[in-house]
């Protein structure tokens, strides 16, 4: 009798201790292939943005294995699902979605820059064609069971809504795109304050999700990664005691706390080392978050030939010197573990043949002294 009773006060604290996981992955920008030519996608990504869209398919069915193992109590998808907005893009993506809506997990999704009111293309082998998009009212039906049709409340003029992850852990999704050119429309606003004021009254714990950052992460990325009227959503933040902010939209995984607020900005999860966030929350709201790679080690080296492909064609292209391989070998190692979200230890050495006048010298210098791991993280919500 005294085993038994041990082995149920024991799981009662590991219940206790892990009361809600919630998974943030963001900037999947997955494209159907139904719409490129694999060639010319993967050295569009070698010599551009570095992205693993050309494998995302296959990156795609690799998470959603991994999450039916973890099985947590959300998935939250903060913004540019898709490449540039194709409705077949949208329709794939869903559908591997729904494996895990079948089984039991919520999935809810926000709209970013690259979702709706874009231009969709395809690429293919020997030609460039318009491909059909949607519009922010085909995304929220389109989604309807993926936050906006199980919302507790719904912004009117925006694509936000407000969610419950748990009965006391809400969500609000804040819509900064469709229409309105990177900021939250003041009667967006008005809904914010509303919808924060019922959940307050409740006594329930609200996280915040955006695809634009809150803060500043790097003052070289400010405009256009910023929500341009932010100190107006953080004022109605700080008013209603809300802690936590889930962005992408910046591609680097960073984390920064400002006016009592911490902002994690996950990584593109096309980008090596395909990882995404895990939050796990007890029930006193106290919060820990760790960032997790893929388990694949295929896929993961295909993405880093990508990133690092990437990273050497723009950053060394157009520069002639003796040292150009050592150059571009410092550039690529310092580039992926900043955008990963921690840089390791670094050739000095290398890293001083970067010549000031170069273009992108300040740019790894600052990343190079920046030793935080913004791969972790605690707090409360």
């Amino acid at each position: 009798m005294k085993r038994l009773f041990s082995f149920f006060f024991l799981l009662s604290v590991i219940v206790s201790i892990y009361a809600t996981t919630i998974v943030h992955v963001s900037d999947l920008h997955y494209l159907s292939s139904s719409l490129f030519d694999y060639d010319r996608l993967r050295n569009l990504s070698f010599e551009g943005d570095g992205k693993a869209t050309h494998i995302m398919d296959k990156v795609m069915d690799e998470f959603i294995s991994e999450m039916l193992e973890l099985s947590p109590d959300a998935v939250v998808v903060t913004g540019d699902l898709t490449y540039n907005g194709e409705k077949k893009s949208h329709e794939e993506l869903k559908e591997k979605f729904s494996v895990l809506k079948d089984n039991g997990i919520k999935v809810l999704v926000l709209m970013g820059n690259h979702d709706t009111l874009s231009s969709p293309y395809a690429l293919y082998s020997d030609k460039v064609i318009a491909t059909e998009g949607i519009s922010p009212i085909d995304a929220e039906e389109l989604w309807m069971d993926y936050g906006y049709g199980i919302a507790i409340s719904q912004d009117p003029v925006s694509n936000s809504y407000m969610a419950k992850i748990t009965d006391d852990i809400w969500i609000m999704c804040i819509d900064s795109n469709n229409g309105s050119s990177g900021s939250v429309r003041s009667k967006t606003l008005t809904w914010m304050e509303n919808a924060l004021k019922m959940a307050t009254i409740k006594e329930k714990k609200v996280i915040l999700a955006t695809h634009q950052n809150l803060f500043v992460h790097n003052p070289r990325y400010t405009f256009g990664y910023q929500i341009n009227n932010s100190n107006k959503v953080v004022d109605i933040l700080k008013k209603y005691g809300v802690k936590l902010n889930l962005s992408g939209h910046l591609h680097i995984q960073h984390i920064t706390k400002e006016s009592g607020i911490t902002e994690i900005a996950a990584e593109s999860f096309s980008d090596w080392p395909l990882q995404y966030g895990i939050i796990e929350i007890d029930d006193k709201g106290a919060y820990t978050y760790r960032t997790k790679e893929i388990d694949d080690e295929e896929l993961k080296n295909e993405a880093l030939l990508a990133f690092d492909s990437s990273t050497a064609y723009k950053f060394t292209r157009d520069i002639e010197s003796e040292n150009i391989d050592k150059m571009a070998l410092i550039a690529q190692k310092l580039n992926r573990e900043y955008f990963r979200g921690k840089v390791d230890d670094y050739d000095n050495s290398s890293l001083s043949l970067w010549d000031e006048s170069l273009k992108m010298t300040s740019y790894l210098k600052t990343i190079a002294n920046d030793a935080s791991d913004y791969r972790e993280s605690e707090g409360n919500i």
